[in-house]
């Protein structure tokens, strides 16, 4: 059981509204451990000048409407929306390095005297074998309990500075991902168009069935390479540049391809290409196999 009294203090909230801070002056911190009904349990009484404590305000935070989700959803910004959203998200590292030095200054007190003016002393042998040994025994668990608690309150900030650096640098990459898909989707269906204009004047014989079947295939690669990106920038490994516009660089090509073929009047699908190139590799395996059995 702990209890703090005090002359005065103050209550504030971090300028990050993440943290509600007290800071209380000239009292006393009561701590009882152990069982209170146990004749033996330990009272502690701790004098201080200045106290001050933070507490986490992120698990009060008041859930938004499903309307406010919606407006705020980055799928439905346009495309100068998401500049000014991707501007914004780029100043964030700034203010969380402002945000670390300004949450650190009330436990870093050797900051405060980078300006002072210390004149130095001649340098006496010291008599001092440990630093505990600096440390009146009436104050050591002063200092050990103040400075435990500075640790435990630096390392929860680090924690909610982290997790929010976290969100933003996702959202960042979701913001960046949206914005590629606007103009790599574009891109995509002229490629798709590219692919499948020439299908027509290329696979000549089969109907509907065999070009529909490949245009079907060319669609699915598609969707699987841009599944695929769009997985590897929300895990963040690979930039919403290259995962976004993975499948049109890998269909542009074959696009570029086929339209060529269908301009020189290939037959690229027919049987009988396929059929007069494989006996033309038989017919070149066998004149090389009676050449090595003749050199024999």
């Amino acid at each position: 059981d702990n209890a703090i009294i005090a002359e005065k203090g103050k209550m504030q909230i971090t300028p990050d509204k993440n943290f509600l801070e007290f800071t209380l002056q000239n009292g006393y911190r009561y701590e009882q451990k152990g069982d209170a009904s146990s004749p033996d349990n330990e009272f502690i009484k701790m004098g201080f000048k200045e106290y001050k404590k933070l507490f986490d305000l992120s698990q009060l935070n008041i859930q938004t409407t499903a309307d406010s989700l919606f407006s705020k959803n980055f799928r439905v910004e346009n495309v100068k929306q998401l500049d000014k959203a991707i501007d914004s998200l780029n100043r964030y590292p700034d203010s969380f390095a402002r945000r670390i030095q300004f949450e650190f200054n009330p436990f870093m007190f050797f900051l405060k005297l980078k300006n002072s003016e210390v004149n130095a002393i001649k340098q006496q042998p010291s008599k001092v074998k440990n630093f505990d040994d600096l440390i009146p025994d009436t104050l050591k668990y002063t200092v050990q309990e103040q400075a435990l608690n500075s640790v435990s309150s630096m390392q929860n900030i680090i924690s909610v500075i982290q997790s929010d650096a976290s969100d933003k640098s996702k959202d960042m990459r979701l913001h960046l991902m949206e914005w590629h898909k606007k103009f790599s989707l574009s891109i995509a269906c002229l490629v798709l168009f590219f692919i499948g204009a020439p299908l027509g004047a290329i696979i000549r014989k089969g109907g509907l069935g065999l070009p529909l079947v490949v245009a079907v295939v060319f669609f699915l690669i598609f969707h699987l390479l841009n599944t695929f990106g769009e997985k590897l920038v929300k895990e963040n490994l690979i930039n919403p540049l290259g995962g976004m516009w993975l499948s049109v660089i890998v269909l542009t090509p074959i696009g570029g391809f086929l339209i060529y073929k269908a301009a020189r009047d290939s037959q690229f699908f027919s049987k009988e290409f396929y059929y007069r190139s494989f006996r033309r590799l038989v017919s070149n395996i066998t004149a090389l196999l009676s050449i090595f059995k003749r050199e024999k």
